[in-house]
């Protein structure tokens, strides 16, 4: 058992076998008795002398017989699997081993490549001046996000109270009556008026006589007496002649706006007479209104306006302030409104002030009593009043009772209310118009003391316009009346109620932002039904009746709005801060863009719908011109005071000693930023297409001359900052990180923030070419900068010279990433958006293509740092065992390239890492081909087989299924020459002269004329079964002999010799010293057209001097190829007899492959006879 035992072993043992046979001086038992530890421990320990996967045993590479060679590398054979013992089954056949799995290019895209957040300390060197430029646009943004807050809370607001922001209220308006500084001795009064028509003869008193020095009024004086009421000497005038104002409590400078009529019996003598009296009775007035509650049906309606209309003729005890007697032929017919001063009754009384008065006169028919329709339309006008403040005042506390925020009122009164208006206006016989226009004067009375629902005032417009029209039907066009039936008085009562309606509105237009916020309950509902009341009120028939010469209500709101602008900027101008000047600009004009964009997103569809006005355009025409205004008073008082982005301030330490800091002043550029925010926030808004375009889109010229001073500033700061990052250098540390230092980051953040801040100002859309350029120029020279000190260092330290030896493989790494970093930092500049033109471009790109090379150098030293191991493991590669597969003989090799490179991937950057991949394959595959050159013509064919597989492995291995090389870099012009040459290796002699035959064909073709050798004229043609060939001349032969002339003759060869057998080489004679010989000499060559044909088969024409003593010397040749000659090509030239003029040649290319191969094979004759023939073609150096 243990000889077939040991027998086995010897079969299936490796080529040493004589240390691995299992002899033993005792019986060996089966191994499946065998212990694991025991065959553990008869294993052999690995060696750890030489490289994974290397040969133990090399080969001497100077050796010359290949079966040395073959006998001592039959040891790499692999061994194969050892078998139990003692078993005779033949082996199986192993399957051929996988491919081994290359992890050099894996990386993870979660990977951090660069630490930008390291801090070297350079910035405190500047005063961080980069960082605070950057700073704009964040600085910016927070700007933007406070801003935002604060208008959504203001407009979240509940918006303030009509008096809070300044509206007119109804005591405000100008009206027809009002009174200024009236005498009183309590503070305030409470004054009205009586007032009427004097008639020229009174009825007589019996005390006339005791008061004629007094004068008159209407006035019923009562006073206590004994318990009882006496009259005054004065009579009673007939009532229709007396009219009573309402009350104004507690004033000084009352306004009434009420308007009265009278009849008129003598012009020439009837005086207008008027007494103002202070009301000091509380109840007379106030109770009759205070029980309009108690009505209850029709029944109570005439006592209610019997109380309502003796009110002010009821008091007691009320004080006289003043009386104003007018004679009526003093009021002009077209009418007057002036001031009045008021007069005593007498010496005694103390009577001051003055009353303004519009009078005029009017004439009616005979027989018409307008005067009391006139007064119940007044009376409707205040019954409603008082019902609609009611209703609205009640709808308030309801809601302030049941905790709603909202006061508004619906806008329908209660049954009891319409019931008393309805019977009202039918005992009142009024018109459906006349209580419509008596419902809208009340409305509008209320809602200039508190804004009623825009919404209920827009359905009276529309019930309004609706009796107008009706009523416009029903009367038609009579003569001496209007279209709507009403009097002259009537329409100019609606017109005043139009104007106050429309001034207020107006009004409200210009505090739109603080009475409507965007984002506040209903706010915006009520702007567009008040935007809706004044188109309506445009389209109203009974408004341009009325006010025929009001302006259009679309501009008035145009103007509203623009005042209404102006005055919100200048009251954020107003706000006072302790800002330096161009910050509280910068936050004014953030505010204003954000009050642009709620401004389009709002209220700009609500003006567009309602009013077709372009709330956008308008309003930020508008703020252009403001802003424009104190964006250039800014810029021009930051030119007269030199500003250049950085400022030097003396401060002393702790020991006095005197200390510049350096700081970075950005003012000027956060106005410009902020500035082209709000451009960009009005670009994609709707304008108007006769609106000049903004101002402020030129803000970039305005600044041109700051930016100017800050380019050259920031160019000699850069270079400052990179001369610091290179004395403060130090290498960063971290997981996940390439190998770099803090130089690099600080350089790449200059050209960062350089960028960046160039964006920020708008440098790249609006800046100029020149300051593109000088932009560019700094980036490069920053660049450059550092890339010359990184140089000057790795020069110094004689980096160059010694290849880097003195640096580690991770220093190397360090540096190239370094200077790759940089390179990618300023590539960012290569954009079309910098780079505006072609010299910019160039620039840019001339200062990539320096730090490229310097980066390429760099780097050189790691692919020198690989040769030594690749030249190993090619070597063994080349030479390992013909038994032994490729893909198993290449796996030394792959797994060194794979341990070198996954070393490299992990410490490089991905472009400097492809550089180092392209710098390995190029080392790879300059070893390959050396060692196919190598060993002279003994190798056969297999050999370079198994180079050309390994090649093919290696360059699937480079490209890494494509995260390694791309094709087109691993498939280069070295790896085509490579290839090449091994196919010349397979390749036998007469396959390789056809090669060179076919090259020299290509190059005859490629040559121009004329030729610097001279040219040849020919004459070739294929006649029956011959080639004839007719040699005429040639020109410009160089000369080759010591007189300056040759002796030039030429040498015919039919080539190749496998297609021309029998074809001898022919020479024509020899022309004597001349450089433009002439033969005209005929040669054939009795040849097959089949051969011909060929497409290899060429003419050889040898120009030669003929020297007697010493062998001829070459002149130049030329090749003409058979297939295309008359005679042989089926498409012939039109003249087929004419000559071929063929510039001469000579060979350059001393190590043209295909002749180092010849040369190699130096046991082929043929080869050998071939390369010496070529020799003495060469062209003199």
């Amino acid at each position: 058992m243990s000889f077939l035992t040991s027998l086995g072993q010897y079969v299936a043992g490796v080529a040493d076998s004589v240390a691995g046979l299992a002899l033993s001086p005792r019986r060996a038992p089966p191994s499946r008795h065998r212990s694991a530890e025991e065959g553990q421990a008869q294993q052999p320990p690995p060696s750890t002398a030489t490289m994974r996967g290397f040969p133990r045993v090399l080969p001497t590479e100077g050796a010359s017989a290949l079966g040395a060679r073959r006998r001592t590398l039959d040891c790499l054979a692999p061994a194969p699997a050892q078998r139990r013992g003692g078993s005779l089954r033949v082996p199986r056949h192993q399957a051929p081993p996988e491919k081994p799995t290359m992890a050099f290019c894996k990386r993870r895209l979660s990977w951090p490549e660069v630490d930008n957040s390291v801090n070297s300390g350079v910035q405190d060197t500047d005063g961080s001046y980069f960082e605070s430029f950057t700073a704009l646009s964040w600085r910016q943004e927070n700007r933007r996000l406070a801003a935002l807050r604060l208008a959504e809370a203001r407009a979240e607001r509940p918006p303030p109270m009509p008096q809070d922001l300044g509206l007119p209220s109804v005591s405000a308006q100008l009206s027809h009556k009002e009174h200024e500084h009236l005498y009183t001795e309590g503070g305030f009064s409470d004054p009205y008026c009586m007032l009427g028509i004097q008639p020229a003869s009174l009825p007589a008193s019996p005390r006339a006589s005791e008061d004629e020095g007094r004068k008159h009024g209407f006035r019923l004086s009562f006073k206590r007496r004994d318990g009882r009421q006496q009259r005054d000497s004065l009579g009673r005038l007939p009532a229709r002649y007396i009219r009573a104002t309402s009350v104004r409590p507690h004033t000084l400078s009352p306004k009434w706006n009420e308007t009265f009529k009278f009849d008129i019996d003598d012009i020439s003598s009837d005086v207008l007479h008027l007494d103002i009296w202070d009301h000091d009775d509380e109840s007379s007035v106030l109770d009759a209104v205070s029980r309009l509650n108690e009505v209850r049906g029709v029944r109570g309606l005439g006592r209610f306006f019997k109380q309502v209309c003796q009110s002010a003729r009821q008091g007691s005890q009320d004080d006289f302030l003043g009386c104003v007697n007018i004679p009526l032929r003093e009021i002009p017919s077209t009418g007057i409104e002036a001031w009045y001063k008021l007069e005593a009754r007498s010496q005694r009384s103390s009577v001051q002030g003055r009353i303004r008065l519009r009078l005029w006169l009017s004439a009616r028919e005979a027989g018409r009593h307008d005067d009391d329709n006139w007064q119940q339309v007044r009376q409707h006008e205040r019954l409603f009043g008082v019902l609609l403040s009611y209703e609205v005042d009640t709808a308030g506390m309801v809601n302030v009772v049941e905790g709603e925020a909202s006061s508004e009122w619906e806008g329908d009164l209660c049954g009891a209310a319409q019931t008393l208006l309805h019977q009202h206006a039918i005992q009142g016989d009024m018109s459906a118009l006349q209580a419509a226009i008596a419902r809208f004067a009340a409305a509008c009375k209320l809602n200039c003391e508190a804004p009623l629902d825009p919404k209920y005032m827009y359905k009276l417009l529309t019930e309004l316009e609706r009796a107008w029209c009706a009523s416009e039907a029903e009367a038609g066009s009579c003569a001496g009346e209007s279209a709507s039936g009403l009097s002259r008085d009537e329409e100019r009562w609606l017109a005043d109620c139009f104007g106050e309606f429309v001034e207020r509105g107006l009004h409200q237009m210009r505090l739109h932002r603080d009475l409507y916020p965007v984002l506040h309950g209903n706010s915006l509902n009520k702007l567009e039904y008040l935007l809706r009341c004044l188109s309506q009120l445009s389209q109203m028939k009974a408004f341009w009746r009325c006010c025929p010469f009001n302006k259009e209500i679309r501009s008035e709101i145009v103007s509203s709005l623009r005042k209404g602008t102006s005055e919100w900027y200048e009251a954020l101008c107003a706000q006072d801060t302790e800002s330096e000047r161009g910050e509280d600009l910068v936050n004014l004009i953030t505010l204003v863009q954000i009050d642009l964009q709620q401004g389009l997103t709002y209220y700009h569809p609500l003006f567009e719908m309602t009013n077709n006005v372009p709330y956008f355009s308008v309003v930020f025409n508008q703020i252009d011109k403001m802003v424009t205004e104190d964006v250039r008073q800014c810029v021009e008082h930051w030119v007269g005071e030199g500003w250049c982005g950085v400022a030097e301030e003396e401060l002393y330490d702790e020991h006095q000693n005197p200390m510049c800091i350096v700081s970075a002043k950005t003012l000027p550029f956060e106005v410009l930023s902020a500035v082209r925010e709000l451009c960009a926030a009005a670009a994609p808004a709707p304008h108007s297409p006769h609106d000049p375009p903004p101002h402020l889109l030129h803000a970039y010229l305005w600044f041109e001359p700051l930016i100017d001073r800050w380019l050259a500033v920031t160019k000699t700061m850069a270079l400052q900052r990179v001369r610091a990052a290179v004395d403060l250098d130090r290498p960063v540390e971290g997981e996940h990180l390439v190998k770099h230092s803090t130089s690099s980051v600080d350089t790449a953040a200059c050209l960062y923030h350089m960028r960046l801040v160039w964006r920020a100002i708008g440098g790249a859309e609006e800046g100029t070419t020149g300051g593109s350029l000088r932009l560019l120029e700094a980036a490069c020279a920053t660049a450059l900068h550092y890339t010359d000190l990184v140089h000057g260092q790795l020069a110094d330290q004689g980096y160059y010279e010694n290849h880097g030896q003195n640096k580690t493989t991770e220093e190397i790494c360090t540096i190239v990433n370094n200077l790759e970093y940089v390179r990618r930092s300023l590539s960012e500049y290569d954009d079309e958006h910098i780079a505006s033109d072609e010299n910019s471009r160039q620039l840019v790109r001339g200062a990539l293509g320096t730090l490229d090379a310097r980066s390429a150098r760099a780097a050189a030293p790691l692919a020198a740092r690989a040769r030594p191991p690749l030249r190993k493991a090619v070597f063994h590669l080349a030479w390992s065992p013909d038994t032994l597969p490729t893909i198993q003989a290449i796996t030394p090799l792959l797994e060194f390239l794979d341990q070198h490179l996954s070393a490299l991937n992990t410490w490089l950057l991905p472009r400097a890492f492809l550089r180092a991949l392209a710098g390995c394959w190029s080392a790879v595959l300059k070893e390959v081909s050396t060692q196919a050159d190598a060993g002279g013509a003994e190798r056969p064919r297999v050999y370079h087989h198994r180079l050309r597989e390994a090649l093919d492995l290696l360059a699937e291995f480079f490209h890494a299924e494509g995260k390694g090389l791309p094709m087109t870099d691993v498939h280069n012009l070295e790896w085509g020459r490579v290839e090449q040459r091994m196919q010349y290796h397979q390749a036998p002699t007469e396959e390789l002269l056809e090669l060179w035959l076919a090259d020299r064909l290509a190059e005859q073709a490629r040559t121009p004329m004329p030729s610097p050798y001279g040219s040849i004229l020919v004459r070739v043609y294929f006649n029956h079964d011959s080639l004839c060939v007719e040699v005429l001349s040639a020109r410009d032969v160089i000369p080759l002999d010591p007189n300056g002339l040759s002796d030039p003759f030429v040498v015919l060869e039919l080539l190749p010799k496998r297609l021309f057998p029998k074809a001898h080489e022919q020479s024509t004679n020899v022309q004597k010293k001349t450089l433009n010989p002439v033969w005209d000499e005929c040669f054939e060559f009795a040849v097959s057209l089949e051969s011909c044909r060929s497409s290899q088969a060429a003419l050889a024409l040898s120009v030669w001097d003929r020297d007697v003593l010493t062998a001829d010397d070459f002149a130049g040749e030329a090749f003409i190829p058979l297939s295309r000659v008359p005679g042989v090509h089926t498409h012939a030239p039109p003249d087929p007899l004419r000559p071929v003029e063929l510039p001469l040649m000579q060979l350059h290319d001393r190590n043209h492959p295909i002749l180092q191969i010849l040369e190699s094979r130096t046991t082929d004759k043929f080869a050998m006879d071939f390369v010496k023939k070529q020799k003495l073609r060469f062209a003199e150096q």
